[in-house]
């Protein structure tokens, strides 16, 4: 979300809810999909060659890929589409960023016509299209940074939510589509009332003696704030770990790899990963601390 976004809706959130309730009726099941790893590619305008993460990026010299077993949220996001005509990030309006002056890689995802998928938004879109092609869409459920849920089982059953002064109402409609046309509408709804700090609803904290792992976040939460996801991960028997970083940003934008020069990453694009009491250097956010790491729950 955008700056005065963000705080519209920390102000139409934060102080109240009224509910009217939808009807409840069970979520049928996401029909199958043509590519159901990457539904997505089916709504956009135009093909473009593109390649999986895993074989664009291979890991550094002496490092081996952590394990990612099948149907896992990291081997979804070892197969994400990196586009091979471009590392220019393009905005919501198709307009050229250059923060980051140049991205290692896009990912073949889109971003809608509005300003909406920005940094956290990023990262939940990526669970949640990991949940849909699981076939888990009918128990997603996202928080906005008031705390109160939605569910895409409820917006499929008909429920309306709209921001009203200061708080939020329910209300019962038609029920909607269950397709992922339908899921990609209620994830900009997620967006919407979304950010940085509602993150802190949806993951846990990664305990400081653990690894890290593909999925992982490091979040700088607040009004503007900051996240990024680890969308791979590889090991070095020496004990080090190194990770390719994704993020968006604001204005809504592609998602992108992040690229940096050593010693914080290797071969331009594998960051060094922090020990327990380190930091995370990336070049478009202030370091984030180790202690800034979360993992999504039911990864």
């Amino acid at each position: 979300m955008s700056f005065a976004g963000l705080a519209r809706a920390a102000r139409a959130l934060v102080l109240g809810v009224a509910v009217c309730p939808a009807p409840a009726a069970a979520l049928p099941p996401a029909p199958p999909s043509a590519d159901p790893a990457h539904p997505w590619l089916s709504t956009l305008s135009a093909e473009v060659p593109h390649v999986p993460l895993a074989t664009h990026f291979r890991p550094p010299a002496g490092f081996v890929p952590e394990p990612a077993p099948a149907g896992s949220f990291a081997r979804f996001l070892r197969t994400l589409p990196v586009r091979q005509d471009r590392r220019t990030v393009l905005d919501f309006r198709g307009e050229p960023l250059f923060r980051p002056a140049a991205a290692a890689a896009v990912i073949y995802l889109d971003v809608g016509d509005r300003d909406l998928q920005q940094c956290a938004d990023t990262a939940l879109r990526l669970f949640a299209e990991w949940r849909w092609q699981a076939g888990l869409a009918g128990r997603s459920a996202f928080h906005f940074t008031s705390g109160d849920v939605t569910r895409f089982s409820d917006w499929v059953n008909g429920e309306r939510i709209t921001a009203a002064g200061r708080g939020i109402t329910r209300r019962a409609g038609a029920r909607r589509a269950a397709d992922h046309r339908s899921h990609r509408a209620w994830l900009d709804l997620v967006f919407r009332y979304a950010g940085t700090r509602s993150l802190a609803f949806d993951t846990d904290a990664v305990p400081k003696g653990a690894p890290l792992a593909a999925g992982d976040l490091f979040v700088d939460p607040g009004s503007p704030g900051h996240a990024v996801i680890l969308l791979d991960v590889a090991r070095h028997p020496d004990g080090r770990s190194a990770a390719l970083v994704g993020q968006g940003f604001m204005p809504a934008q592609d998602l992108h790899v992040l690229g940096a020069d050593a010693p914080v990453a290797l071969d331009g694009v594998w960051f060094i990963l922090p020990g327990p009491d380190g930091e995370l250097s990336t070049p478009a956010w202030r370091p984030f601390p180790r202690a800034s790491a979360r993992r999504f729950r039911g990864t």
